[in-house]
């Protein structure tokens, strides 16, 4: 892959992860299992990346693959049955890709917020709420104090929280 399609897969894979974690979540009721399966998922879409059609949205593929997943993982351990027939798993991933193709205004206002952000602004909340690092860990990945960690990801809330409240009052106008 080139650089490009690293960074574009990583920005789809940071907006779609929850969606795709639920979904899995929904198929592999064992918390420890679906993480696994959401794992062998990311893995899956990184290859599969150059086949990705960007007019199509990315979510509905990333389910896609998930369901792939799930069903395999399901079929190798044997010891869970699956709970649901193949037409009910069809529906359950039309549901979740539904829900992302038709978002809440907040959920699509934060997004276009968070795109707003500055570059550090905008990583440290994509470590602390994507990847769902605590402040240590962040300060550790791009390289500065604990303290400024804190301070920045209290600005860039402080931000996003002014961003998403100028949105919605806009919004609210028109409606």
């Amino acid at each position: 892959m080139t650089p490009k399609q690293v960074e574009e897969l990583a920005a789809h894979w940071t907006r779609a992860q929850r969606t795709v974690a639920a979904f899995v979540r929904t198929l592999v009721t064992d918390f420890h299992q679906s993480e696994e399966v959401l794992q062998r998922v990311a893995v899956a879409l990184v290859r599969k990346y150059e086949r990705y059609d960007p007019g199509r949205p990315f979510v509905a593929w990333a389910i896609g693959c998930a369901k792939l997943e799930a069903l395999m993982f399901l079929r190798e351990k044997g010891t869970e049955r699956l709970l649901f027939d193949n037409a009910l798993v069809e529906q359950i991933a039309e549901s979740y890709q539904r829900t992302d193709r038709d978002p809440s205004p907040v959920s699509q206002f934060l997004n276009e917020c968070v795109e707003e952000l500055d570059g550090r602004s905008r990583r440290a909340i994509q470590l602390r709420y994507a990847g769902d690092l605590r402040t240590a860990n962040i300060a550790r990945e791009m390289q500065i104090s604990d303290g400024a960690a804190r301070m920045l990801l209290s600005r860039a809330r402080t931000l996003l929280r002014k961003c998403l409240e100028a949105r919605l009052e806009q919004w609210k106008e028109t409606q």
